[in-house]
């Protein structure tokens, strides 16, 4: 058992050594970050500034992985419509020899492309990024449209009985009809808001096209037209008139896709204004944080070698201490 004289001498050992590793840890997070380690000290115990810039810099923190997911949608948005619109205008290219062509080989391969198109595009309108559908509206994590060769098979289902070019364009003209069309029934995305998304506490970005929008509809439209050409049973003649009416929707289509992307682009550039705003904001918070709590670095690092020199000499006498009183107890 300890002698109450040793006891003591224990316990200040104890704390001094523990005094000894704080201050060397706390000197070495300073020479490590530039910043007081003990802020409160540092400050003479007036934190409140530095707590109201700490509180602002964990805000924008939340903004930035706010604005870099608003970014990735956006990219992702952008190119899905690109690779849509590229698609589309090939197609309408394509689509241009129409009335040159002599026999229904040729028409039911530029038919038959027209469904693989049709069937691109509505599964990239169920595109979904990092768990978001990016044209479900404010719905986004519903997929807004059937799998595409489905979603082709039930208007061909549904106007099977068509027996001219005039019942076909009719057809898939109140088949898509915003009003009383089939169409929405089909789509399952929000039908009445947008997929938002906070920059910054004044700042929203705004995706604001769903899958039932004017555009997808129309260009959706026009390939349905374009695609059911083949499969009407329909004379030559007919079936040029419906892939030529095909076409003129189509480049209808394609102003109306130009117009959505440059939408599109002023979100893209709002994302980035606002990504600059919170960097510069950022940096500004950390400037002033390092005005408050900012030491000096060398200085930092030479407390640090100063108290590990002074638990080296603690340890040392600790070892020749305990070695002494284990040379008097052996005795």
């Amino acid at each position: 058992m300890r002698a109450i004289g040793d006891l003591a001498s224990y316990m200040l050992a104890s704390r001094l050594q523990t005094d000894l590793r704080n201050q060397a840890d706390s000197a070495a997070e300073s020479a490590t970050t530039g910043l007081a380690a003990d802020k409160a000290r540092h400050l003479g115990g007036a934190t409140l500034a530095i707590t109201l810039l700490e509180r602002k810099s964990s805000l924008l923190v939340q903004h930035q992985r706010g604005i870099s997911e608003a970014a990735v949608l956006a990219g992702a948005s952008q190119a899905t419509l690109e690779r849509i619109q590229e698609q589309s205008v090939d197609l309408a290219n394509d689509l241009a020899i129409v009335p040159q062509l002599q026999n229904s080989s040729q028409i039911q391969a530029l038919s038959l492309d027209a469904s693989r198109v049709f069937v691109d595009t509505v599964n990239a309108l169920n595109s979904s990024i990092a768990g978001r559908y990016l044209f479900s509206g404010s719905a986004t994590q519903t997929k807004p449209l059937p799998d595409g060769a489905v979603f082709l098979d039930m208007i061909r289902t549904d106007l099977a009985g068509a027996s001219s070019a005039a019942d076909v364009l009719a057809g898939v003209d109140a088949w898509f009809d915003a009003l009383s069309g089939s169409f929405d029934a089909v789509y399952q995305g929000s039908t009445d808001g947008f997929m938002t998304l906070p920059l910054s506490s004044e700042t929203t970005a705004v995706f604001a096209l769903r899958a039932d929008g004017e555009t997808p509809r129309g260009v959706l439209r026009a390939l349905a037209k374009t695609a059911l050409a083949e499969s009407a049973g329909l004379s030559l003649p007919e079936q040029s008139q419906i892939l030529e009416a095909g076409r003129a929707d189509l480049l209808q289509g394609d102003q109306w896709l130009t117009e959505e992307r440059a939408s599109l682009g002023l979100t893209e550039a709002r994302i980035a204004d606002a990504a600059s705003a919170t960097e510069a904001d950022i940096t500004r918070i950390e400037l002033d944080r390092l005005s408050l709590i900012g030491v000096d670095q060398f200085e930092a690092a030479a407390e640090f070698e100063a108290a590990q020199q002074q638990l080296d000499v603690f340890y040392r006498i600790a070892a020749r201490q305990s070695r002494t009183s284990l040379a008097e107890y052996l005795r």
